[in-house]
């Protein structure tokens, strides 16, 4: 955090000094019920309702308590200084537009149900050859972690990259009201978080909070594919549009699409130019991560042709879709990040590309925050699969059993196998990975089991196989 003199910070957040001296130097702050308090110097912004432990964090004085407390004096007296405010939450807002504003910088921010992280770790990879940039952190994108991140930016930054994480309405909305964008993303919009945004239209319409939190006037980059999105309403956005995608209307438009073990490359035409892409990952879906990315830092100033040739570096996540050595002679696709319909529907495509002719054999688990859609969405799931032209569906978990089901009953080419035991699991899988298997292994990383029986299936170092 830049340093901020203590009664500028009063005036920001419209507070009163109750005790202590305006006179500090502050050098971080916190949501106190969010963070921790790691050095001296903060600013703690304290909702009267939450508990404070002081002996916790005696060692870190001085520090500064914000609160909405109205026996505040009395209650902090253990700080430095005590500034009462009417509305914590409104103080927390004030302060935050205070600072944001303190720094004539780009950020952008990236939302979607796929490949927010991996569309950010491409903006990144482009951006840090000349930029000082601060950014989501892995995937930690939920709103939590955004008053952080706001913080990380000081006058050494150039350029601010999140993921804008959703799990309920509002969210989307909190984040670009502490981050204040000038740039913004949606990879997709597909079938998730109905547990606590009830339906799909509502789930859309929270993704789209991200067009007023740009406030009419940035820019915005969407997906000219996604049917989803194309319901918002785009055509009443005052700022910049742009689209990317494989349809004619796409300002970055990609074409001739192909994949090998290693590699997608794919023909992009922007401005009239074409432009050969190759990316060191795998799936049609990066070719719309890489045109997002592509978009966003033309926007900030990089070159096209400094973009592409950045990517050509870059390293994906682990997790996603990553071809590994197995047992048995076996190859595995390792795609364990995240399980949503429209992400086992992109893991399935590169399975068919890239598989040469061998055994194609899918193991998936539940799909999670479904609420009341579970079961409907578990069963066109199984329909999607039910069109591929793989060889066995293995499934585990007892949401997972419609989707066995409804395979089982749409294609009889394919051997389904659906399991409530891990340990069935683990030997049914053994038995049918063999030299000419390829293996997609679709789960979430949140399914521990899952995830503990994946390093059973891959070929370690000092590992021993059959000739």
């Amino acid at each position: 955090m830049k340093s901020l003199q203590l009664k500028n910070v009063i005036h920001a957040v419209g507070g009163q000094l109750v005790h202590g001296s305006e006179d500090l130097l502050m050098k971080d702050a916190v949501i106190y019920h969010l963070h921790g308090v790691t050095k001296s110097h903060t600013l703690i912004f304290l909702d009267r309702r939450k508990p404070f432990a002081h002996e916790e964090i005696q060692h870190l004085e001085p520090f500064v308590i914000i609160s909405d407390a109205r026996d505040s004096k009395e209650k902090y007296k253990e700080a430095f200084a005590v500034i009462e405010v009417e509305n914590i939450r409104s103080a927390i807002f004030a302060f935050s537009d205070f600072y944001r504003n303190l720094f004539k910088l780009p950020v952008i921010a990236i939302t979607g149900t796929n490949g927010k992280t991996t569309t950010k770790d491409m903006i990144v990879h482009i951006l840090k050859e000349q930029y000082s940039v601060q950014s989501t952190v892995r995937s930690r994108n939920a709103p939590r972690k955004t008053f952080e991140y706001l913080m990380g930016i000081d006058d050494d930054t150039d350029v601010g990259v999140f993921e804008t994480g959703l799990g309920a309405p509002g969210n989307l909305r909190y984040h670009c009201d502490i981050l204040q964008p000038t740039i913004g993303i949606i990879t997709n919009i597909g079938v998730f978080h109905l547990d606590k945004c009830g339906t799909l239209e509502n789930y859309i319409e929270a993704k789209g909070e991200i067009l007023e939190g740009l406030k009419n006037k940035g820019t915005l980059l969407v997906n000219a594919d996604d049917e989803n999105i194309a319901s918002l309403p785009l055509k009443d956005y005052k700022g910049k549009l742009i689209f990317f995608g494989k349809s004619a209307r796409a300002d970055l438009r990609a074409s001739d699409i192909k994949m090998d073990s290693s590699q997608t490359r794919f023909i992009l035409t922007y401005h009239g130019e074409q432009y050969p892409v190759v990316l060191p990952c795998l799936g049609e879906h990066q070719a719309y991560n890489a045109m997002a990315a592509i978009g966003a830092v033309l926007d900030v100033g990089v070159g096209i042709t400094c973009a592409i040739k950045s990517l050509t570096s870059f390293n994906v996540l682990e997790k996603h879709l990553q071809v590994k050595e197995g047992i048995n002679g076996s190859t595995i696709i390792d795609d364990s990040w995240s399980l949503t319909p429209g992400a086992l529907k992109e893991a399935l495509k590169v399975l068919q590309s890239i598989s040469g002719g061998r055994r194609k054999i899918v193991l998936t688990g539940d799909i999670g925050r479904l609420g009341a859609h579970s079961k409907k969405t578990h069963v066109e799931v199984g329909d999607m699969i039910s069109e591929q032209d793989i060889d066995v569906l293995v499934t585990y978990g007892p949401k997972a059993r419609d989707v066995a089901k409804r395979v089982a009953e749409k294609n009889t080419k394919i051997k389904v196998y659906s399991y409530l035991n891990i340990q069935d699991v683990h030997h049914k899988v053994t038995s049918l990975l063999a030299p000419d298997s390829l293996f997609l292994f679709k789960c979430s990383n949140t399914d521990n089991e899952l995830m503990g029986l994946k390093e059973h299936f891959l070929k370690h170092a000092g590992d021993q196989h059959d000739e």
